[in-house]
């Protein structure tokens, strides 16, 4: 009889504790988490501060903390290998503590914000467990706003001229004796530095070679603006429209390429509008810089930004970038015909830069059709894929180089 009661007692216990358990073991628990910086730029890292605590008198001898974070970021941690360390990028990272009542615990990790974008962190599954470990108690955190734990990834700006091979040397802006702008595109050569020259002008390399510093001769030109259009579709065909692209990695190497572009005239003032065939409704209402264009089937899914003009203006391109979904809303094909029908609505007669992940013949005759009516376009295409039979000398086209390790 003794031992039953024993038994039973200990039974009524461990029901108790484990009642009591799981009521308050994640009560009162609070968790937060900071950045460093709320805006930064590809490949950059920030600190990811945690903070854990327990505001109750409960302690928790067992806590379990997976963290992880979105897609397009990454811990960067170290690991021991063969007498050194080795850098590691995982995405989840699993900790355990013991935390006693009202104890608090803070953290901070390195974290490299490798695709541009705005993440909110704060997505965390915590399990608590008692001294028996037979009461597992979890919860899941899901981000929330407020606690400064936004960050914006900028795209990163690149050498176009290192990651892009010409098919021709101009670069399809009409040349002139004289003129107030220069296309920062089309360079002539170099010569000494003199007082008074933009630091971007200033060629690295030629500056090493010659052991003083020189800049680069940009070409003049007639055209006082232009115009970016960007291809959100992965391939020619696309399965789901509108929907994600079906490649998503050529289409973000175009994101880089009209951050890139967009850098090198930031310090003149050139006016650059973008134009793409993604929803322009993730951008809030009325977001489209054309009159009447959402009266219409096609025009009011095309997406057009306001000219940028000037290092502050093209700051918020680079944020308006990294805003963007990849979503295709609209076929090119369409948004390419739509744009003949009032093409100098779409481009105020600037010149073109087309970035697009493949070259079909519906581009070459787009860039034809806008070449009768006075406007040059240019081609840049971030991968391999041609679908052109033809692909003529007279177009000139940019090619992704792909440089074997």
């Amino acid at each position: 009889m003794i031992y039953l009661a024993i038994v039973a007692a200990v039974f009524i216990v461990i029901t108790l504790q484990s009642k009591i358990w799981k009521s308050y073991a994640l009560k009162d628990l609070e968790y937060r988490v900071e950045v460093s910086a709320d805006e930064v730029f590809e490949d950059e890292e920030i600190y990811v501060y945690e903070e854990l605590r327990n505001n109750k008198l409960l302690p928790l001898p067992f806590l379990k903390v997976d963290t992880e974070l979105p897609e397009g970021l990454s811990f960067h941690l170290f690991e021991e290998e063969g007498g050194g360390t080795k850098d590691v990028y995982p995405r989840v990272v699993h900790s355990v503590f013991v935390l006693r009542s009202r104890q608090m615990i803070r953290r901070r990790w390195r974290v490299k914000c490798d695709v541009r974008g705005t993440y909110t962190l704060g997505s965390v599954t915590m399990m608590a467990d008692d001294v028996f470990g037979l009461t597992p108690v979890v919860r899941i955190r899901e981000p929330e706003e407020g606690d400064r734990n936004t960050v914006v990834v900028l795209p990163k700006a690149v050498d176009l001229e290192k990651e892009f091979s010409s098919s021709r040397y101009t670069s399809g802006d009409f040349l002139v004796q004289s003129s107030l702008l220069t296309d920062p595109l089309l360079r002539a050569g170099v010569r000494e530095y003199l007082p008074g020259d933009p630091m971007n002008r200033i060629n690295w390399n030629q500056t090493a070679v010659h052991a003083s510093l020189m800049t680069n001769v940009e070409e003049f030109t007639n055209r006082h603006q232009f115009n970016i259009i960007m291809n959100m579709q992965g391939r020619d065909i696309e399965k789901v429209i509108p929907g994600p692209p079906s490649v998503r990695g050529t289409v973000e190497l175009c994101m880089t390429v009209a951050a890139s572009i967009l850098d090198s005239v930031s310090s003149e003032n050139v006016p650059v509008r973008l134009i793409t065939n993604t929803p322009p409704e993730q951008f809030g209402p009325d977001s489209s810089d054309i009159d009447g264009a959402d009266e219409d089937p096609v025009g009011s899914k095309v997406f057009v930004s306001p000219p940028f003009k000037g290092r502050s203006s093209v700051l918020g391109a680079l944020r308006m970038l990294a805003q963007m979904e990849l979503m295709i809303s609209v076929p090119v094909e369409k948004m390419l015909d739509h744009i003949l029908v009032n093409p100098y609505a779409y481009t105020n007669g600037g010149n073109i830069v087309f970035l697009s992940a493949y070259l079909s013949e519906r581009m070459i005759n787009f860039a034809y059709a806008m070449r009768r009516i006075g406007i040059a376009v240019v081609f840049y295409i971030t991968s391999t894929n041609l679908n052109a039979a033809v692909i003529p000398e007279d177009i000139e086209v940019h090619y992704k180089t792909f440089v074997e390790d």
